[in-house]
């Protein structure tokens, strides 16, 4: 195991050894609790040199996400979205330790749930999105449109 060690200004205060939040006003700080007061941080890590991909036993498949929800490689039953038989959904674990890479599982989520990134970047997408909520999508599982969400899979993947 490997170590680097450097001082850094400190993150919590920006190297000033005060913090001003939310409790502090007009004018009042405290005294930063990460640096006490110093502005300066060492910054410790320990590491371990790449030496190749360790495998492991216990693993029989490998999704891309779990969006937010319990997974295991059997039938699972979830709320919203019923059974799943997620020994279908994925990759073996074999499979992906050769190079293969899973599919997001659409029938567990949308594409807002699974790559909110890339929805913010097609033009106009998280506008449809807030369309179906009444202006506003504040918490992506309770969505009006789910039930069409391979609809919004088809557009995600179209980039429109």
């Amino acid at each position: 195991m490997k170590k680097i060690e450097m001082l850094i200004e400190c993150p919590s205060c920006e190297g000033t050894g005060v913090y001003v939040g939310m409790a502090e006003r007009a004018g009042a700080a405290v005294v930063c609790t990460k640096c006490k007061g110093t502005g300066e941080y060492l910054f410790t890590y320990t590491y371990n040199d790449f030496t190749g991909r360790k495998t492991r036993e216990d693993v029989q498949r490998v999704y891309l996400s779990g969006y937010g929800y319990v997974i295991a490689p059997e039938v699972v039953n979830y709320k919203g979205a019923g059974e799943i038989d997620m020994s279908l959904e994925g990759v073996s674990y074999d499979e992906f330790l050769k190079g293969k890479m899973p599919q997001h599982i659409k029938k567990l989520g949308c594409p807002m749930m699974a790559d909110q990134g890339a929805c913010h970047n097609i033009e106009g997408f998280t506008d449809r999105c807030n369309s179906f909520n009444d202006g506003w999508l504040s918490y992506i599982p309770r969505c009006a449109n789910r039930p069409n969400a391979a609809t919004c899979w088809k557009l995600f993947e179209e980039g429109k």
